[in-house]
């Protein structure tokens, strides 16, 4: 029987241990609402604050540009970009080193393209690399596009054999941390003899490209995959039909909850809630009733995340509040920062897998498992390549997806001919547990 450990032990033992990949595909994020029609208030909980503390591994610094957040000291660095002398670019993109802003050493890599559409740069190796069993993360700073897309391609060894992983990445403008993984193969690449990788950030044609990049580092693979199952809005068919169907197969998932919309038709109530609990489910906080969070002041964001953790906290769930999932899939660089006081993991739409743990634990990579067709690549991927991924589903059954089709996607998730399935953990045990 998996032995999970205390979130204290894991803490002390993050420094050595802790990993970062995310397998990726494109794709659209949804708004993660149900229509409930609420309007942008939302209650106080009554109580004290539950005293979440801050993980420490990606905890907020204060500063403008979030640099000391996004840096780890563990695993094995690959490259600081202190000279950009070992990257050379293709097309109209431009790369040069930055002293004004970096995460390691004295500078940071700036790449720019004036002319928008895909910048492309590109390392090569002077011998074959070995990415084999070995997971890939970067520190990120996006100026334009903000809400773009970034690719990560490994050529293992030619154009002809490679693994592409391509991140949705968060609306914010502060360093932070992106967890590499595959979601597309092409040929049989050898990660023994890893010959080329290159990023590509794609944003609008004819609107600038600016980012920095830094701090590239790998960090063992695990042995196993993982699936978290995630059901946002604490929807009546998350307790009738969802729950006996992962329990008829020994599962467990994670609820994203809003303390305004409990109790009421069409709802979950407390009671069933804490039945779910009590069967190994995580009830996690999702304040969908505040509407698109960075709408909202920085304090009104505070007020509104902390509330709902708070509230759930104080009913019995303080292990699922301090998991975050974002309403709308839409955080801001002020939604971050107060992730990174307020809660140990934070998820929205990114359209990829992720690494055990991840290293961005704040901007976890989740994917629309309601959308069949373009969740199998992600699902698949992690199977091979031992990552974590994270479907998140709204409704099931009417005005939702079909529970037939959901059935599909528990079965593809059990059992694949790519790899021996993914093993469902909660995000609590995804912390612990690793």
């Amino acid at each position: 029987m998996r032995r999970f450990l205390s979130r204290r032990t894991f803490l002390g033992t993050v420094g050595v241990s802790s990993v970062g990949l995310a397998g990726c595909m494109g794709g659209s994020g949804g708004n993660g609402n149900d229509g409930s029609g609420s309007d942008n208030t939302s209650n106080t909980s009554g109580n004290e604050s539950s005293g979440n503390e801050s993980s420490g591994n990606e905890s907020g610094d204060g500063n403008d540009t979030g640099a000391a957040a996004a840096a780890i000291d563990y695993g094995e660095q690959i490259d600081d970009f202190q000279d950009g002398g070992n990257w050379y670019t293709f097309g109209d993109a431009q790369i040069a080193p930055d002293e004004s802003d970096g995460i390691s050493g004295e500078h940071s890599l700036r790449v720019e393209q004036e002319s928008g559409g895909t910048a492309v740069i590109a390392r090569s190796f002077s011998s074959a690399f070995d990415l084999s069993e070995r997971y890939v993360s970067l520190a990120v700073r996006v100026d334009a596009p903000v809400d773009g897309q970034l690719q990560f391609e490994v050529r293992a060894p030619d154009d002809e054999n490679r693994v592409t992983s391509t991140r949705r990445l968060p609306g914010v403008d502060k360093w932070f941390r992106v967890d590499f993984g595959y979601s597309l193969g092409f040929g049989s690449p050898d990660f023994t003899d890893v010959q080329e990788i290159r990023l590509a950030m794609t944003g609008s044609e004819g609107e600038p490209i600016r980012f920095w990049v830094d701090d590239m580092r790998t960090t063992p693979a695990r042995d196993e995959s993982n699936v978290i199952m995630a059901f946002y809005g604490g929807l009546e068919s998350h307790y009738e039909t969802v729950f006996p169907m992962l329990e008829e197969r020994g599962w467990v998932g994670a609820l994203g909850v809003s303390q305004d919309l409990l109790n009421r038709s069409g709802r979950l109530s407390i009671d069933q809630l804490r039945e779910m609990r009590d069967a190994g489910w995580d009830v996690c906080s999702f304040p969908q009733h505040a509407g698109r969070l960075p709408e909202l002041s920085a304090e009104e964001q505070r007020r509104v995340i902390e509330n709902n953790r708070d509230y759930l906290a104080n009913r019995g769930f303080e292990d699922g509040a301090q998991h975050f999932f974002a309403p709308h899939n839409a955080i801001n660089s002020d939604t971050l920062d107060i992730l990174r006081d307020a809660h140990e993991t934070g998820f929205l739409f990114g359209a990829c897998s992720s690494g055990i743990p991840p290293t961005g634990r704040h901007t976890i990579s989740a994917i629309q498992g309601s959308d069949y067709d373009s969740s199998r690549a992600p699902i698949l991927r992690a199977d091979i390549h031992n990552q974590v991924v994270v479907p998140y589903f709204e409704r099931i059954g009417e005005e939702g997806m079909a529970v037939e089709d959901f059935e599909a996607q528990l079965d593809r998730i059990e059992d694949n001919s790519y790899g021996g399935g993914l093993e469902p953990i909660t995000p609590t045990q995804l912390l612990e547990y690793y």
